[in-house]
């Protein structure tokens, strides 16, 4: 089987990649990236043996290759909503799609194509959108071009995958738990919210497990009656960030320096986002609950 996969680079995709080498030598992998180079490096061929790389803008690599599924990471992710962030973030998380799902119409074999939301889409709760950042605008707006081509010629199954708040891992940028992390026993005090929000945190391991579930299960999703179908990638357990910060000083015996409520709550941001995990028509669930996930964090 043939997979194709955008955004190996980022937060996801680093970790999800030596999920996918432990499937085996029964699949073939091509990757679309902006830097090939820096691909190369992060996954020598070596031991990557049954993956190439190739830029983004090589489509017609893409439709030689001809794939069965593609997974779908690529994105810019930010909280911002400044005028510089518009043209990037448009031409990443919609144009680039767009030009792949066009590439995808000459691909015969083409069946599954695995799309990547967010919870923030959904700022009210799952029942409908109303997002919480540009960012996530983004990421509805492109559901509906991944409805559209779908629907043309003999059209193809799609899923949207809609991790929950993501931690641990291989990390690219800092987040939330790095920021708690370094304040435990810091002589000075790191600023943060009132820390009220109630969030459904997923180790980065388990969402990455979606994603090669949803290759070594394909004809699950394939024998879907809805399509467009999405899938919570959450434990189904909301935790408060305050709460977050004291299992860490439980689980490393220090104490967090926070300065709660040194930081205002940003525009529209998100009080209470746990996942409706029983929604989810398929028999993947997250294995690593809140208290492994940052006992591993301490012991990478």
């Amino acid at each position: 089987m043939k997979i194709a996969l955008t955004g190996i680079t980022g937060f996801v995709g680093m970790n999800l990649m030596p999920q996918l080498l432990a499937l085996g030598s029964d699949y073939e992998f091509l990757t679309l990236n902006i830097d090939v180079d820096e691909a190369e490096r992060k996954y020598p061929k070596a031991q990557y043996t049954n993956f190439r790389h190739v830029h983004t803008t090589d489509l017609d690599a893409l439709v030689a290759f001809n794939p069965d599924i593609v997974l779908h990471l690529a994105t810019i992710t930010t909280a911002a909503n400044n005028t510089e962030i518009i043209h990037p973030m448009i031409a990443a998380n919609i144009e680039f799609g767009v030009l792949l799902l066009d590439a995808l119409q000459k691909c015969d074999n083409f069946k599954l194509f695995v799309n990547t939301g967010s919870f923030a889409e959904y700022r009210f709760g799952p029942d409908h959108f109303d997002s919480a950042y540009l960012y996530t605008a983004t990421k509805t707006a492109f559901r509906a071009f991944v409805a559209y081509y779908a629907g043309l010629g003999r059209g193809f199954k799609y899923i949207t995958a809609v991790p929950y708040s993501v931690y641990g891992g291989t990390m690219t940028v800092k987040r939330l738990f790095d920021y708690m992390a370094e304040s435990l026993d810091a002589p000075s005090p790191v600023d943060m919210t009132k820390g009220e929000q109630v969030l459904d945190f997923i180790h980065v391991d388990d969402v990455a497990g979606f994603f090669a579930y949803a290759v070594a299960h394909a004809d699950e999703f394939l024998a879907l009656e809805q399509n467009g179908a999405e899938f919570h990638l959450g434990t189904g357990v909301g935790t408060s960030i305050r709460e977050v910060a004291a299992l860490m000083e439980e689980i490393s015996g220090k104490k967090c320096n926070i300065n709660w409520g040194g930081r205002e709550y940003r525009e529209r941001d998100i009080m209470h986002a746990v996942a409706p995990v029983e929604k989810n028509q398929c028999g993947w669930k997250a294995q690593i609950c809140l208290e492994d996930g940052i006992s591993r964090m301490f012991n990478r």
